[in-house]
C-alpha cells in the first residue's frame, strides 16, 4: 500500500480520500477549511499543517483544488508539495484547471525529478463516492501505468487522453458541452411548459427521441425537484465555462459565449451558489414558469 497526500478534500476531494483509506492507504491530508480535513481524519486520515507536511516522504501527491492559482500554490508554492517531495514521486491533480496552468505545473515538477499526471475527473460527488469516476488523463505511458494501483480505487474507467495538458483540454471541452446542453434544455423546456405543454410528457417524449442526452436524464435529479439540490456549483461550471473559452479564443465559438452570457446573468441574480442545472431559473424568471415536475404537473 502506498502513502498518499491529498491536497484538497472539499466535496469531491474527501470521497476519493476515503475510497483510498477503504483500499489500505495511508493518507496525509491538507485543506485550508479545519472541518474539511476533520472528516478525513475521522475516517482514518492524517491532518497536515500544509501541502509540503502532507507530501513529506509520499509517494504519491493528489490535488482537488477549486481554481488555477490554488494549483499553483499547493504544488509549487512557499511550503508546496515540491518543497518536500522526493525525486521518484508522483503527483496527480484531479482539478479542473487550464492546460498552460497544467503545463507549467508539470515543468516545475519535471525540474525536480517528480512525475505530473493531469487527471480531472466526470462523475460528481456520486461517483467519487462510489468510485465510478472517468478520468481524463493527460501524461507519458510510464506515468499512467506507475499510478494505476492508486486510480484504481477511484474510477471505472481510465482515459489516457494524450500527453499533459490533454486531460484538461478534454474535461474543458466536456464541461463547455454540458453548460450549452443545460442552456438549451432551459430555455426549451420553460418555452414549451409556458406554451402549455406537461413537462413530464415532454421529458418522455424527448429522453426517446433524438433530442435525448444525459443532461436530460439528470435532471430529475436537480432542476425537477423540489429542493435543487447543488451538487456542482454553477460558479464552478461558469469558470470551466471561461478556462475553455480563453482555450478557445482564437476561434470563433458564438454559441459559448453566449452561454457564457446566461451563466453571466444567472450569477447577477444571485445563483452562483445553486446547482449549474439552475442556470435553468433564468428562464423560469423570465417567462414565469417553474419546471420542478410537481409544480410543473398541477
Amino acid at each position: 500500500m502506498a502513502k498518499v497526500a491529498f491536497i484538497g478534500v472539499g466535496r469531491m476531494g474527501s470521497r476519493m480520500a476515503f475510497r483510498l483509506l477503504d483500499a489500505g492507504h495511508e493518507v496525509r491530508v491538507f485543506d485550508p477549511s479545519p472541518e474539511a480535513v476533520a472528516a478525513v481524519v475521522e475516517k482514518g486520515g492524517v491532518a497536515a499543517s500544509s501541502p509540503a507536511d502532507a507530501s513529506m516522504d509520499c509517494t504519491f501527491v493528489l490535488s482537488s483544488l477549486p481554481t488555477p492559482d490554488s494549483l499553483r500554490t499547493a504544488i509549487g508554492g512557499e511550503n508546496g508539495a515540491l518543497s518536500s517531495l522526493k525525486a521518484g514521486a508522483t503527483v496527480i491533480d484531479f482539478s479542473t484547471v487550464d492546460p498552460t496552468t497544467t503545463r507549467d505545473v508539470a515543468a516545475a515538477c519535471s525540474a525536480a525529478g517528480v512525475a505530473f499526471m493531469d487527471a480531472p475527473v466526470s462523475g460528481g460527488v456520486a461517483g467519487a463516492a462510489s468510485g465510478n469516476l472517468i478520468i481524463m488523463a493527460g501524461c507519458d505511458e510510464a506515468t499512467l501505468d506507475g499510478a494505476r494501483p492508486i486510480l484504481s480505487s477511484l474510477a471505472a474507467r481510465i482515459v489516457h487522453c494524450g500527453p499533459i495538458g490533454s486531460g484538461q483540454l478534454t474535461k474543458l471541452a466536456h464541461n463547455l458541452l454540458t453548460a450549452i446542453n443545460t442552456v438549451a434544455l432551459g430555455e426549451v423546456l420553460a418555452a414549451s411548459v409556458k406554451a402549455g405543454a406537461s413537462l413530464p410528457v415532454l421529458t418522455e417524449v424527448l429522453s426517446g427521441g433524438l433530442a435525448g442526452s444525459k443532461m436530460l436524464d439528470y435532471l430529475p435529479k436537480t432542476l425537477f425537484t423540489q429542493e435543487r439540490p447543488a451538487n456542482f456549483a454553477l460558479d464552478l461550471m461558469h469558470k470551466d465555462i471561461s478556462l475553455c473559452l480563453s482555450e478557445f479564443s482564437d476561434y470563433p465559438m458564438p454559441l459559448g459565449q453566449a452561454v457564457r452570457q446566461i451563466y453571466n446573468t444567472a450569477r447577477a441574480e444571485g445563483l452562483g451558489k445553486k446547482d449549474s442545472t439552475s442556470v435553468a431559473e433564468v428562464f423560469e424568471r423570465l417567462l414565469k414558469v417553474d419546471l420542478r415536475l410537481s409544480a410543473a404537473a398541477s
